[in-house]
């Protein structure tokens, strides 16, 4: 159980139930945010590991992510970030620049990681970031805003450790270095520069005052 982040079952004053999260530490990292929902899910929710439901989502990876993920490979190499990504994800460049890394999918639109046939995930203990933090209830506002920068900055912290890899040899995921198709300017440090683990990432330091305060609100 963590002891620096509580999540809670709140009501609105339409009656509307939703997953709510409180800090209680200026110390809370993701590793605390991600334990304090599974009890909260243990708590209040039916045993669910993936369902064809939320395996069908978009599930953008995170730079530490990629420690888990890299088990599950026979051996990860010099460049445990491209090896995953070649091997779980799709990255792609649009013509803006903007980039993407979400978990590669089927024909069908299924997770790459769901069992069709039991409907589970069949890498449940090794699951990215947006998988852990994710089951069927609504989000509150807060919740809803504090996961998806650490999605989007993750997301972002895993393109700089792309970038870095290919220009320490890596042989580039697309036609040509990540470096050539995306301005670095565009992907500054963030709070999660640097951070291989849920429990290096602080969480003060991915969010603004306002939403700071409102967390530990």
């Amino acid at each position: 159980m963590s002891s620096r982040a509580k999540a809670f079952l709140s009501v609105d004053e339409n009656g509307n139930c939703a997953c709510d999260l409180q800090l209680v530490s200026p110390d809370a990292t993701a590793e605390d945010l991600l334990q304090a929902l599974a009890d909260f899910a243990a708590e209040n929710m039916a045993d669910c590991r993936g369902c064809p439901g939320c395996c069908q989502e978009r599930a953008p990876l995170i730079a530490a992510d990629i420690p888990a993920l890299a088990t599950l490979l026979p051996d990860a190499g010099r460049w445990p970030a491209h090896a995953v990504c070649r091997a779980f994800a799709r990255v792609s460049v649009e013509g803006n620049g903007a980039a993407d890394i979400i978990l590669r999918r089927r024909e069908n639109n299924s997770c790459c990681f769901l069992d069709e046939a039991e409907g589970i995930c069949r890498e449940w203990p090794a699951r990215p970031f947006v998988c852990r933090s994710h089951f069927c209830l609504p989000r509150s506002p807060r919740l809803q805003e504090l996961r998806s920068r650490l999605i989007n900055q993750g997301e972002d912290e895993l393109l700089r450790l792309l970038m870095a890899e290919e220009a320490a040899g890596a042989p580039p995921l697309l036609e040509r270095p990540l470096a050539e198709l995306l301005d670095a300017a565009d992907y500054p440090p963030t709070g999660q520069s640097g951070c291989l683990r849920y429990a290096e990432i602080l969480l003060r330091s991915c969010v603004d005052d306002v939403l700071w305060a409102e967390l530990l609100r």
